[in-house]
C-alpha cells in the first residue's frame, strides 16, 4: 500500500483510481489545514478490495496501526478507507479522539453524508463531504445543516413536522389522509412489483447483452420498471401508515412500521438493485423467461466480461426462454469504472497506473504519467498530466514526525474505534 507521505507528501492514496485530481488536491488542502490547526492527522485511502483480510474493518485497523496515523502519545489520527470491490466504507479513529469524535458521530457522517452520494456513483462528492464533516468536527467548528436525502428521514424530523401539522389542521383529517395515502402507495408498489417486464434488443448498448445463437454479441438496453420506483412506493406508503398510527395512538411507536418495511424491502430488492426483479417475459414470443444460474452464465461471458466481473466492475444477470431458446443478460456496471472500457475490445478491463516523472515543488509544477492498459487485448495508451505546484499551506513532513519501525507516520494507534457502512 503506497504511503502518501513518503510518495508525495500528501494525505491521499487512491490505489482504486476513483478520485479526480481536483478532489485529491482539495482533500490534501483540508487535511493539511486540520493538522496545522489541531495536530490531528487523517489519511484517505481507496483500494480495489480487501482480499486476504477477514473483513474490510480488519484491513483498516491493521493499516492504521502499521502506518501509525496520529501523533505518538496523542493517538489523534483518522483513517478514511474506501473498498470499491467490497462496496464498503470504514472510518477508523485513534484512541485519543473518542471524546470529540465518538463512534455514533462517525456513523452519522457515514450514513448522511457519504453513503447517499456513493450510491449515486459520486465518489468525489461523498469523499469530500465526509472529510469536510470530519475536519469540521475535529476543529470544533459548527457543522452546516445539509438537507437530508429523501430516504434519510429521522425520527426527530418526523416528530417536528408532524407536530406542526397537527397543531394547524384537524388531527382526524390528517389521520384520514395519511391512512388513505398509505394504502394507495402500498397498493401501487405491490401492483408494480407483480407486473411482468420485457427485455428488448437494440444494437449499440452496453447494459444488456443478447446471447441468442444468431447474434451472440448484440447490444441491448433494459426497458423495464426498475426497483427504485417500487421501493419508493413501498417506503412512502409504510411511512404514511406509520405516521397515521403515531398520530392516532398519541405515541411514535407507529414509526416501527416503516423501519420494518424498509428492512423487508431491502431484503427483497437490495440484492437485485438495478435489475428487474419482477417476472421477465421474452420479447420475441411473450412467454415467461427463467433465470440463468450464475455458473452457467459465466460460461457464456467473454474473457473480458469475466475479468470485469471478477474485479467487481460489473455484475451479470441472465434469463432464458424455454419456448424460443432466446436468452438475454443484464449488465449492471459499477458507475465509477465506466470510463475504463477498452476502446479496442470494448471490455471493462482497462487498468490505470500512474508514475510520477517530476515532483512538484513550491516554485514549479510536477509531472506524472498516466498509463491505460488492457490485459485482454494488449491495448495501451499514455498521457502526461501536470501536478500543481505546492502552495504555502502544503507540508513536506510525514504524518507527524518520526514513528519508528518501517513507516514515516506519527506513531499513533487505534483500538478499533470508528464506524462503517455499505452502499
Amino acid at each position: 500500500m503506497p504511503n502518501p507521505r513518503r510518495q508525495y507528501g500528501g494525505w491521499v492514496s487512491d490505489t482504486a483510481n476513483i478520485l479526480s485530481s481536483s478532489t485529491e488536491n482539495e482533500l490534501n488542502r483540508l487535511i493539511t489545514q486540520l493538522e496545522q490547526r489541531t495536530s490531528a492527522e487523517m489519511a484517505v485511502v481507496t483500494v480495489p478490495n480487501t482480499q486476504g483480510y477477514a473483513t474490510p474493518k480488519d484491513f483498516t485497523t491493521q493499516l492504521f496501526n502499521y502506518w501509525g496515523i496520529g501523533k505518538a502519545g496523542q493517538n489523534n489520527g483518522v483513517l478514511f478507507l474506501i473498498s470499491v470491490g467490497d462496496r464498503r466504507v470504514e472510518i477508523e479513529t485513534g484512541r485519543g479522539l473518542v471524546a470529540i469524535l465518538p463512534d455514533s458521530r462517525v456513523q452519522q457522517i457515514i450514513d448522511q453524508q457519504i453513503l447517499p452520494r456513493f450510491r449515486n456513483g459520486d465518489f468525489d462528492g461523498g469523499t469530500l463531504a465526509g472529510v469536510r464533516q470530519l475536519t469540521s468536527v475535529l476543529q470544533g467548528q459548527p457543522v452546516a445543516n445539509v438537507p437530508a436525502a429523501a430516504s434519510e428521514v429521522t425520527t426527530s424530523t418526523i416528530a417536528t413536522s408532524s407536530g406542526a401539522v397537527a397543531q394547524g389542521i384537524d388531527s382526524s383529517l390528517v389521520e384520514g389522509i395519511l391512512l388513505l395515502l398509505g394504502i394507495i402507495l402500498l397498493g401501487l408498489g405491490w401492483q408494480r412489483s407483480r407486473m411482468p417486464v420485457s427485455l428488448r434488443a437494440e444494437r449499440g448498448g452496453r447494459q444488456v447483452l443478447s446471447l441468442t445463437r444468431r447474434d451472440p454479441r448484440t447490444g441491448a438496453v433494459l426497458s423495464s420498471v426498475q426497483s427504485d420506483p417500487i421501493r419508493l412506493f413501498l417506503y412512502s406508503g409504510s411511512l404514511c401508515l406509520g405516521l397515521f398510527l403515531g398520530l392516532s395512538s398519541g405515541t411514535w411507536l407507529g414509526l416501527a412500521l416503516p423501519v420494518v418495511a424498509a428492512l423487508a424491502t431491502d431484503g427483497t430488492l437490495g440484492r437485485k438493485r438495478g435489475i428487474p426483479f419482477q417476472p421477465v417475459v421474452c420479447q420475441s414470443c411473450g412467454r415467461p423467461m427463467r433465470p440463468i444460474q450464475a455458473q452457467v452464465l459465466d460460461t457464456c461471458l467473454s474473457p473480458g466480461d469475466r475479468l470485469a466481473k471478477s474485479r467487481g466492475r460489473a455484475s451479470y444477470y441472465g434469463w432464458f426462454c424455454p419456448s424460443c431458446q432466446g436468452a438475454a443478460v443484464v449488465v449492471r456496471e459499477n458507475g465509477f469504472y465506466r470510463h475504463l472500457y477498452c476502446p479496442r475490445c470494448q471490455a471493462l478491463t482497462l487498468d490505470l497506473t500512474t508514475q510520477v516523472l517530476r515532483e512538484a515543488t513550491y516554485s514549479s509544477s510536477g509531472l506524472k504519467l498516466e498509463i491505460l492498459s488492457c490485459p485482454i487485448c494488449g491495448y495501451r495508451s499514455e498521457r502526461e498530466v501536470v501536478i500543481p505546484e505546492l502552495s504555502d499551506t502544503d507540508t513536506d513532513s510525514d504524518f507527524g514526525g518520526d514513528s519508528g519501525g518501517d513507516s514515516d507516520f506519527g506513531g499513533g494507534s487505534s483500538g478499533g474505534g470508528g464506524a462503517g457502512g455499505s452502499w
